[in-house]
């Protein structure tokens, strides 16, 4: 007997009663819908249940049924889950609606096969075709299944994982947390976090296991996309935004979302698409999205991928979304699979450094064959001891493999050349970071061609993303950057590729022929840029300056959209570094990021992208800006940091650069800015619940609109003191206030007399709750006509400044 659930709209009842008296005539077709729960039932926990039993779900389809949050969220993902283990999902169409434009939903074969809806059928049409859909089930019941879930599982229809960094090339171990995976996947758990310190092998652990997900097809996983965020570099001043990555998974979903949409809710709309189909959802190193260790360690400060994550948390996926980061996710903690919480949505698993045996088997496969003359097994005591020294860091361990292999012969005994002993264990990745400084030291004390591949790597330091090789060709340009390039000019394009194969031997660089693009591990580009800024500051600056004037030249002068801006966001981070903040604000910032409009906020919605060009004119984030720039610009830049943290919801953090922008308005004797920005200090402080710092900055707001003359800033200043002492209780002054403000919209604009927008939401708030009281008191009636509505206003009026 199969078993038939109905999913559908209770504004749907009388077409789904036709339906279920169809199918109920089959005796083999045992058919639940929620008209079937009794009385005093727990009637979730009922649904809950038919859902993971059902052999058949028949989704009656209907823009009121497209509508149903409960059924968008609670009742198709866990369908959807279960149809690769060989649930039958049959939509009906019961009313004209647009259902064909849903990707999870025009997959299926819907019925009626022509595309025409129940509705729009006579009765002997809509019985014939609902008897149809009964002798279907029948026929697939009765048929003989005898292949597995994954042998029936059809290829994904879309894949895209070029945005992963290469992992290593060597890989051994991590048996138990590849297992881990493979569960997951296959038990439907919703999100895994793979939790570990940089350059423990978390990427090298996800593409092997990606790998075998491909060997097998990807079991039954219909889309397939991955990003890294590492490419946005992991500096935790750098405000990493998460626009770019949520634009074009939008796009790669097929979703259509307005640019001017907020990025909370960008991120909602991606989760409702990742979630109704079997999807694989990779995103490697978020750790660049999270607050850095301290009171907010580790929780998301981008809206639109705490939206994503929380979403698919929340309400479940059919899918995976697997994520690496050093810093596990504040924000999914409370989801989190544990063994007092066994239905979690969130897996966490802390990935450990390698084994002693797993760490001298890595170093026997890099090459370290040796120990002195002799040949060494892959368990040799002294690989096992050089394995004991890294603490098992994968990345240490497979550089140092490199290392020896290339500069001493695989010589196990010479590893004293780098003195992992002597690394600072307070300092993170301190043993990698000694293995880099070997390789500069061997490098330093070869020929020609060392010194040709030192200067190479070098150049690696100028970026924290990949770049291109166009990119890295225009610090290779006559005249040379003084003790940087010079063994790099005039030599041949054959050296310069022997040059780049020989550091990719050494482990140190990902070189990408396809997309003509290279790379380095995140913690090597650490190094190099540490080692770069430090011990030639003249050469860190030039090299900066050529990437800058490359990246500004290669954007159109007004970039259309949120992809052609992002070469002018990576030029103002390059111009800062290299010393020309002045004009990366005016020329670029300024004049074709924001053009007067505020187009990447206003019109592209990029609140992140933003906030991320205004931190690089900082010298201390959102307390002091570079002093390269004139006194006006460094203001407008607080205010700008100021207002891009408001828009991400990171309120407590807007609270500095407003407060450095307001003193510094004062002292400018700059009243009308003061005003304003005291005015915002005010708004937010409110909104974070302190309300008597929020008057007190409303009063000071107040005091210097007066002193502006400034008519505009005076009604405002009023309604926003008067807004703060209503939320404090005092609704004598809050009415006076407002009463002043609407005596001077009245005195100056008489044709608009009355206050509006936010200034008369503020007035009706207090009148409206003066109203609500009144109900409270039983002194008018629940219900009002309206006609009576224009006598309760001056009562309320009354009753708000007794």
């Amino acid at each position: 007997m199969a078993r038939v659930f109905i999913s559908y709209s209770h504004k749907d009842e009388n077409l789904k009663n036709l339906v279920c008296s169809q199918l109920s005539v089959v005796e083999d077709l045992l058919i639940w819908d929620d008209r079937k729960i009794e009385a005093g039932d727990d009637w979730l926990n009922e649904i809950e249940k038919q859902l993971a039993t059902c052999d058949v779900a028949l989704l009656l389809v209907s823009s009121d049924f497209l509508n149903s949050i409960f059924i968008k969220n609670k009742e198709v993902p866990p369908l959807f889950q279960r149809q690769r283990n060989g649930v039958r999902i049959i939509p009906i169409i019961l009313r004209p609606c647009a259902w064909k434009h849903l990707d999870w939903l025009q997959r299926l074969q819907a019925w009626p096969k022509d595309g025409r809806s129940l509705s729009g059928m006579s009765d002997h049409e809509k019985e014939s075709v609902v008897s149809d859909v009964a002798s279907q089930i029948l026929q697939w019941k009765r048929r003989p299944h005898t292949e597995t879930a994954i042998g029936r599982a059809l290829p994904p229809e879309r894949i895209d994982l070029s945005r992963l960094p290469v992992g290593a090339q060597t890989f051994l171990g991590r048996g138990t947390e590849l297992q881990s995976l493979d569960a997951a996947w296959e038990n439907g758990i919703p999100i895994v976090e793979l939790v570990a310190p940089g350059g423990a092998g978390k990427t090298s652990l996800v593409k092997r296991w990606l790998d075998g997900m491909r060997q097998s097809n990807w079991r039954g996983a219909r889309y397939v996309y991955g990003w890294s965020f590492f490419s946005q570099g992991t500096n935790e001043d750098k405000q990493a935004s998460d626009d770019v990555f949520i634009s074009e998974a939008l796009q790669w979903f097929g979703v259509k979302a307005s640019a001017e949409m907020a990025p909370a809710d960008k991120g909602r709309k991606l989760a409702e698409a990742v979630a109704v189909s079997r999807t694989l959802l990779v995103l490697d190193g978020i750790e660049p999205l999270q607050y850095p260790p301290g009171i907010m360690a580790g929780a998301l400060r981008t809206p639109g991928v705490e939206a994503l994550l929380g979403y698919l948390a929340m309400a479940g996926a059919s899918g995976l979304c697997l994520l690496t980061t050093r810093e596990s996710v504040r924000d999914l903690v409370e989801y989190e699979r544990t063994e007092y919480h066994a239905g979690g949505t969130v897996l966490r698993i802390s990935l450990g450094n390698l084994s002693v045996i797993d760490g001298a088997q890595l170093l026997h496969r890099q090459g370290v064959v040796r120990a002195g003359t002799a040949s060494i097994p892959a368990d040799d005591e002294e690989l096992q001891e050089a394995s004991r020294e890294a603490q098992g860091h994968a990345l240490t361990l497979s550089l140092l493999g490199s290392y020896l292999a290339v500069a001493h012969k695989g010589d196990i005994r010479k590893r004293d050349q780098v003195n992992l002993q002597e690394a600072d264990i307070e300092m993170h990745n301190g043993h990698a970071f000694k293995v880099m400084a070997a390789y500069e030291r061997w490098f330093e004390h070869g020929g020609n061609q060392s010194a040709r591949e030192l200067a190479a790597l070098r150049m690696l330091g100028f970026f924290d993303r990949p770049t291109s090789l166009d990119h890295i060709n225009v610090l290779r340009t006559k005249p040379a950057i003084s003790g940087l390039t010079e063994p790099l000019i005039e030599i041949s394009e054959a050296q310069w590729r022997i040059t780049l194969k020989r550091l990719e031997e050494c482990g140190l660089i990902y070189v990408d022929d396809v997309n003509n693009s290279f790379d380095a591990h995140p913690l090597v580009r650490e190094y190099l840029a540490t080692s770069l800024s430090n011990n030639y500051p003249d050469a860190w600056r030039e090299g900066h300056y050529r990437i800058y004037k490359k990246l500004e030249a290669s954007a159109p002068p007004q970039p259309d959209g949120l992809a052609e801006l992002q070469p002018l966001f990576h030029a103002v981070s390059h111009a800062c570094l290299a010393g020309f903040q002045q004009d990366a604000c005016a020329l670029i910032f300024r004049d074709r990021i924001r053009r007067g409009e505020n187009y990447s906020i206003s019109k592209l919605g990029a609140f992140g992208a933003d906030l991320g060009a205004v931190a690089c004119f900082f010298d201390e984030l959102w307390c002091h800006v570079s002093t390269r720039l004139s006194r006006g610009a460094q203001i407008w830049l607080l205010t700008s940091a100021a207002f891009d943290l408001r828009a991400l919801g990171r309120l407590a953090e807007a609270l500095v650069p407003n407060q450095v922008a307001a003193e510094m308005c004062i002292e400018d004797k700059n009243w009308q800015n003061a005003a304003i920005t005291y005015g915002n200090l005010s708004e937010i402080k409110l909104t974070l619940g302190e309300v008597a710092g929020s008057i007190a900055d409303a009063r000071a707001a107040l005091k210097f609109a007066n002193k502006s003359g400034d008519i505009f800033l005076k009604i405002v200043s009023r309604t926003t003191l008067a807004d703060a002492l209503h939320q404090q209780g005092d609704r004598h002054q809050a009415a006076a206030l407002f009463d002043e403000a609407g005596r001077l919209q009245f005195k100056y604009t008489p044709q608009q007399p009355r206050l509006y927008a936010l200034q008369g939401f503020r007035t009706h708030e207090l009148l409206m709750a003066s109203a609500e009281r009144l109900a409270w008191f039983g002194k008018i009636e629940n219900q009002l006509p309206i006609e009576q509505c224009n006598s309760v206003i001056p009562l309320a009026i009354n009753l708000a400044i007794q």
